[in-house]
């Protein structure tokens, strides 16, 4: 008889454990999302904008944070997209913003107006990106546009590749959630923040996204801690478009 008690409460244990484990909220350690850093892979360039010294340069933009590239420790991401999207910290400033993207032989340049609002934004970029090409960018919060020196700015490098068929037979039957797991595995940066973005911006109370966006911000080839709880800013509220240019 104590025999059989044991096993019946032994049973009902176990189903409590595991039964009410899908409650519990995943953490950084239990997700599944692991960036493998491309080898050898850097460009020069800085993720984290410079502090201010006057009183005007700080009053430029508030938050605890400065402006944030987000992009590895190496200072480059890739991406398998013509037409990819940039990812920035950018803190609450009424200044106008300055995307700039090169190539060997031109400069492509947007201006931005800004919401208002601190927090993660995407910006994408009119520019087909070529196979094989690096093309460094630059965003600036233009705090006085008759002193561009005053400028707080970040800039790194983004390079378009190849998807490999394994990869993309692989990507063929993906959840965005499924992709960006699988972007991050190949080390395609972009890729991978882009599609983990989009599952967040659509379900942005899942714990266990929210657990994949500790992890893939603050792994060891990232390392972006101070990021995690900032806001990811909805479309409405992202800066908007003013100009368009390009140079040679």
């Amino acid at each position: 008889m104590k025999s059989l008690y044991k096993q019946r409460l032994w049973a009902k244990l176990l189903f409590v454990v595991f039964g009410l484990s899908f409650l519990i909220p995943f953490t950084a350690a239990e997700a599944r999302i692991i960036f493998k850093a491309p080898e050898g892979l850097q460009a020069p360039g800085r993720r984290i904008a410079g502090g201010s010294r006057s009183p005007q340069e700080k009053n430029c933009s508030l938050g605890q944070n400065p402006l944030t590239a987000i992009v590895p420790n190496s200072n480059i991401g890739l991406t398998t997209q013509a037409n990819p999207t940039l990812f920035f910290y950018i803190p609450q400033t009424s200044a106008t913003l300055e995307l700039v993207l090169r190539d060997q032989d031109k400069e492509y340049k947007q201006t931005y107006k800004s919401s208002e609002k601190g927090g993660i934004v995407s910006i994408p970029f009119n520019k087909a990106l070529e196979v094989g090409k690096e093309y460094r960018w630059s965003l600036a919060i233009v705090c006085n546009p008759k002193e561009r020196s005053k400028d707080k700015f970040v800039e790194g490098a983004i390079k378009r590749v190849k998807t490999e068929p394994q990869l993309a037979s692989k990507l063929a039957t993906a959840t965005p959630q499924e992709r960006a797991n699988l972007y991050a595995e190949a080390g395609i940066w972009q890729d991978s923040l882009a599609s983990l973005v989009q599952s967040l911006s659509s379900n942005p109370s899942n714990a266990e996204l929210k657990a994949e966006w500790q992890a893939l911000l603050t792994s060891k080839s990232v390392g972006l801690n101070n990021l995690v709880s900032e806001p990811l800013l909805p479309d409405q509220q992202k800066p908007q478009v003013i100009t368009t240019n390009q140079s040679n």
